[in-house]
């Protein structure tokens, strides 16, 4: 499992986050091209991961159907998550899926990948554009997202309800023997540590 430590940034922009992290003691550099990332949530009637994450509940699990690229109709190499979570330490397990025409509804899940928590439906999409960063050992990860955009879908359907997100997010990965290491890293990162969910940022701005 490994640390995701977010931070949510309001008052700074890109090139400035970028440039600290250049500057960082860990000497982070690019690690891959930047691309588009898109992510449909789920969640069940009762929106239990999304309350889940408001209340703090320390081992809670969210799905998710990600892939990458400009396009919001037809879908290629899409991949299911099971985004798991125990307090500050997080694992996903992945599932690859069939590729998928949007306009024709969002995926159906697994049931034998989701189960005990069937009964899921698709709620929002969340895009952004995503930098990716390593340290120079490549111990530490590092993401920077910016120009996010929420996208409610209506019965699996492409919605024309979307609102942008001017916040930019970073976030410092790292395994959890590696605690030390990101110590050193995270000390000159000039922001606070902040408690950010992309999922629940959309259904705050969408649909609650």
């Amino acid at each position: 499992m490994r640390y995701e430590r977010k931070y949510r940034i309001e008052s700074s922009d890109y090139d400035n986050i970028y440039h600290e992290l250049m500057s960082n003691p860990c000497g982070f550099r690019i690690a891959y091209p930047d691309r588009i990332v898109n992510s449909i949530y789920y969640d069940d009637i009762d929106y239990s991961a999304y309350n889940d994450n408001l209340l703090g509940i320390g081992h809670r699990v969210k799905y998710r159907v990600r892939w990458y690229g400009s396009s919001l109709t037809q879908i290629t190499q899409p991949i299911l998550e099971k985004k798991i979570k125990k307090n500050l330490l997080g694992t996903k397990v992945y599932q690859q899926l069939p590729d998928f025409d949007l306009n024709e509804g969002a995926p159906l899940l697994p049931e034998t990948f989701t189960y005990p928590s069937n009964h899921l439906y698709p709620y929002i999409i969340v895009r952004y554009h995503r930098i990716y960063l390593e340290s120079i050992d490549g111990h530490l990860r590092a993401t920077i997202d910016k120009d996010l955009e929420y996208i409610s879908l209506l019965n699996g359907h492409l919605s024309p309800i979307r609102r942008a997100d001017p916040g930019l997010i970073l976030e410092i990965k790292y395994e959890e023997d590696r605690v030390e290491e990101a110590r050193l890293c995270t000390s000159m990162i000039p922001y606070r540590l902040t408690k950010n969910s992309k999922y629940v940022s959309g259904m705050q701005g969408l649909l609650m």
